[in-house]
């Protein structure tokens, strides 16, 4: 298994390099008027699909050597391959202080780093005359591409010291970060052999990159740390691994489809650019939970018992409740409200920036000062007009009516200028009309809405695009979408949650946690960013707008983050609930188990996404804040505070479940329950009377009803005449309440006839249900 990895891997890598594509910048909001106007413009916003622009400033144009300078110039950057002719004369700004180049490419060319640089070579009699240049476009954009590798390696790093602290083994350690890197690898070369047929989203491969990294390593930790319970209970390897991935990779396999569920919602918008910032994340997250279940159990199996080796991990209740996250449990849960409140306070604190959320679109200049894309904003804001970074391209399918409508935009307050028509064919042209506010301003989305419902109306049939009109219908397309798209993913994640742990509250509260997690975020985000508390430290000049998209996509990300440390821990707690039937315990004994996995898988994902603040690219820099803090606050507050405070707030209510609704949902994640629980079990061996004692129930027709060992295979529920029995301790739900007896489910007597519930021992009445089979 380990070198199909390997190949295939090797093969994505290929087929990368053969048939890969760069990333695209293209943004179309189907049905809006923007996109009426872009499908007669053509390949708008495309890379290679408009001439790239060079400004020269600085000097006076007028000098002579300057004059000179500009010639020799053109003429250099028009016999770079690929290039093709430079129009003449260049088009100086009003005060003559620079001039603007448009570099053409040749048919069939595209736009790379390399093509990029020998532009800027090309440029250096204009330099060497004092001018300052600045390349822009989509030759800008090369030069400007967000490098993820710097913050790749630094999370690599960062995982491995963090696992080396928490196993204290070099092994255990190594695992679950080379499993992460074969997905990162295989994932971003499969990105880039898709990026050949559609167009993905320059930002996608590095969102993907950050949460693949991060759930790479979460999978496989939480495989790792069953596993070494399994060993210090002395399990074999051979033996351990099927239970690990038993119990362990099926919650995996649960956690990590309800990640794909919540991004795949993005689709919702109908937005080409957003689905695919989801369904990138996606691939990732589908190898990162394929690599648990196939690649890490056959290199589990290699290492053996080395994986043991350092500190030993827990191998019963007793060692959980003398631990350390044991004793931390124990304090929670002993005082549940004030420990509910508190956490709850902290959380609405930290959320309550969100109420000022503004969201808009954010230009070049909000790129850190160093990036070309900045000094090309900067340049045409000085020598023209900040507007000339966001021009709208007017489209009048009548040319007889072009005059008019130029008169009538002209004349409209917010426009600096309007150029002359441009045939489009069919009878169409196209005006350029350059606004006097920057895009990301209010008053060009202002003067946006002017010209469609008032303006153009009077004078004619007309559609206003471009990349600024685009990106203020996408931010319009997001509001009206984004209330379904919170409904359709809660509401699925519910539903998951409901057939995993068969439960009507839990699912409910776990939405509702993981929608306080996601408020927090949105407050951090706000704070920083729009507020511009500590911008600076982030490389940012000072406040930037929040991009339209960005919270919709954070909040499908976050919420399938959050559900993952959700099914772990409940996971964990509804195993000893199931065994033991005290509520209580169950939930001190779940936070100690998973407390040290969680947390260690936390802050390997928070040093993660905090590394990718390094990126010069804003928005990667607002989703690595956001991802970050949400983690923090997910794995720390929410799941070492609130949700066990308020598990044992509710009590048995945590595990209602109707009668009928019993009856009817499929069994997700019992499979491996009875026959592969972990070590957490009873220490020894434990005869009928002590068994009995514990809660075992003598039911009707004198059948003994045993609970299985979790590690003793000799633990078999046998009756007096053989019959074979499983106990399912579990809610009981056949009441209206949390104490309503028996389950539908139940089997009772040697002859297999379903129990009423009256022939249960008395004191087991509350505890749960219990099976026969």
């Amino acid at each position: 298994m380990v070198v199909l990895w390997l190949v295939g891997t090797a093969l994505l890598l290929v087929g990368s390099r053969m048939v890969g594509a760069d990333t695209a910048d293209d943004i179309s909001v189907p049905g809006s008027d923007s996109a009426a106007a872009n499908e007669q413009l053509g390949a708008v916003g495309r890379p290679g699909g408009a001439p790239s622009e060079l400004v020269l400033h600085g000097r006076s144009l007028d000098d002579p050597a300057v004059a000179r300078a500009l010639r020799e110039t053109v003429a250099a950057i028009s016999a770079v391959p690929g290039v093709g002719t430079v129009p003449e004369p260049v088009q100086p700004n009003p005060d003559r202080t620079a001039a603007r180049l448009t570099v053409p490419l040749e048919e069939g060319e595209r736009a790379d780093k390399r093509l990029a640089r020998e532009v800027l070579d090309a440029a250096a009699p204009a330099e060497d005359a004092g001018l300052e240049v600045a390349l822009g476009g989509a030759l800008g954009r090369q030069l400007s591409a967000v490098d993820s590798r710097t913050s790749e390696i630094i999370g690599i790093v960062a995982a491995l010291l963090v696992l080396l602290l928490a196993f204290g083994s070099a092994v255990a350690a190594m695992l679950p970060v080379a499993t992460a890197l074969v997905v990162v690898v295989g994932g971003l070369a499969g990105l880039q052999v898709l990026a050949s047929a559609v167009d993905i989203p320059d930002v996608a491969p590095t969102l993907a990159a950050m949460i693949g990294l991060g759930v790479g390593v979460d999978y496989t930790l939480f495989l790792v740390n069953r596993q070494r319970r399994l060993l210090a209970a002395g399990m074999s390897p051979e033996q351990a691994v099927p239970r690990s991935c038993a119990t362990a990779g099926a919650a995996v396999v649960f956690a990590g489809a309800s990640v794909v569920v919540a991004i795949s919602g993005l689709m919702i918008t109908g937005v080409d650019l957003v689905s695919w910032l989801g369904w990138s994340s996606a691939l990732l997250v589908v190898g990162a939970v394929l690599s648990a279940v196939t690649l890490a159990p056959a290199m589990l199996a290699l290492a053996g018992r080395r994986l043991n080796r350092g500190r030993a991990a827990a191998a019963t209740d007793a060692d959980l409740d003398r631990g350390g996250w044991g004793r931390f449990a124990g304090r929670v849960t002993r005082r549940p409200a004030t420990v509910a409140l508190g956490s709850a306070l902290l959380l609405l604190l930290l959320g309550a920036p969100t109420l000022t959320l503004d969201l808009g679109q954010s230009d070049a200049g909000d790129r850190s000062p160093d990036h070309q894309l900045h000094r090309f904003y900067d340049a045409l804001s000085t020598g023209w007009g900040p507007g000339e970074n966001g021009p709208l391209s007017v489209v009048v399918p009548d040319a007889e009516r072009a005059a008019p409508v130029a008169a009538a935009i002209g004349s409209t307050e917010g426009v600096a200028s309007v150029g002359p028509p441009r045939e489009l064919g069919s009878g169409a042209v196209s005006l350029r009309v350059v606004p006097t506010t920057a895009p990301s301003d209010p008053a060009t989305t202002n003067l946006v809405h002017r010209l469609r419902t008032e303006v153009l109306p009077e004078v004619g049939p007309a559609h206003v695009g471009g990349a600024t009109a685009t990106r203020i219908d996408l931010a319009e397309r997001i509001t009206a979408r984004l209330p379904w798209l919170v409904l359709t993913v809660v509401g699925v994640a519910c539903l998951l949650l409901l057939l995993a742990f068969r439960s009507i509250l839990l699912p409910l509260k776990a939405a509702l946690m993981n929608l306080v997690s996601v408020c927090a975020a949105y407050g951090v985000v706000t704070a920083v960013f729009q507020w511009g508390w500590g911008a600076s430290l982030l490389g940012l000049d000072g406040p930037m707008p929040i991009d339209s998209y960005v919270p919709m996509v954070l909040f499908a990300v976050l919420f399938g983050l959050s559900m993952d440390y959700e099914v772990f821990l409940l996971s964990a707690v509804r195993e000893h609930w199931r065994r033991d039937g005290d509520n209580d315990a169950a939930v001190r004994r779940g936070v100690a188990e998973t407390g040290g996995v969680i947390t260690s898988a936390a802050l390997i994902m928070v040093c993660v996404f905090a590394s990718f603040v390094l990126v010069g690219e804003p928005q990667v820099k607002v989703f690595g804040v956001g991802l970050a803090t949400a983690i923090i606050v997910d794995a720390t507050i929410v799941r070492c505070l609130l949700v066990p405070a308020t598990m044992v707030l509710l009590g048995r209510w945590n595990w209602w479940l109707p009668r009928w609704l019993d009856r009817l949902l499929p069994r997700v994640l019992d499979h491996g329950e009875h026959d592969a629980d972990d070590a957490g079990g009873s220490d020894g061996d434990h005869d009928l009377a002590e068994r009995s004692a514990r809660g075992v129930v003598a039911v009707g027709g004198g059948g003994v009803v045993e609970r299985e060992h979790a590690v003793d295979d000799r633990a078999q529920p046998v009756d007096l005449d053989g019959a074979v029995h499983r106990q399912e301790l579990g809610p009981a739900a056949d009441g209206d309440g949390p104490h309503g007896g028996t389950r539908g489910e139940q089997h009772a007597g040697i002859d297999g006839r379903r129990g009423t519930g009256d022939e249960a021992h008395a004191g087991d009445v509350s505890r749960g249900s219990h099976r026969a089979e």
